[in-house]
């Protein structure tokens, strides 16, 4: 089978895909946290249900249950890194790198 020959995926699709293999992989309760809000999973108590990031760079997360954004999740260029991090441990295609890298770059638009 060809590259041409791959079935083209729909969004919610590359997201579930992109979930399974993630989820397959052990990494920090923090950053499970995170990906599954990236990924809208509920993989975390409590969940985490909503981020943004700071003018300054600073990625926060509000949880189910709070009103406010209270947890710091740390700095927002960290989290890029660790989802190219975490991409060939869970063997992750472009697509579904693109949905994470797109996910934080919706967040950040939301910032401005």
């Amino acid at each position: 089978m060809t590259h041409d020959d791959l079935p083209i995926r729909d969004p919610d699709q590359i997201r579930r895909d992109c979930a399974r293999k993630v989820r397959a992989v052990e990494v920090s309760d923090h950053f499970q946290a995170i990906l599954g809000c990236l990924l809208g999973e509920d993989w975390t108590t409590p969940r985490l249900i909503e981020m943004v990031i700071t003018p300054d760079g600073h990625l926060l997360g509000r949880c189910d249950g709070e009103t406010a954004f209270k947890v710091f999740l740390g700095a927002s260029e960290d989290l890029i890194k660790n989802i190219h991090g975490v991409a060939p441990v869970a063997e992750l295609d472009g697509d579904e790198i693109g949905y994470l890298v797109g996910k934080v770059a919706e967040i950040k638009r939301r910032a401005r």
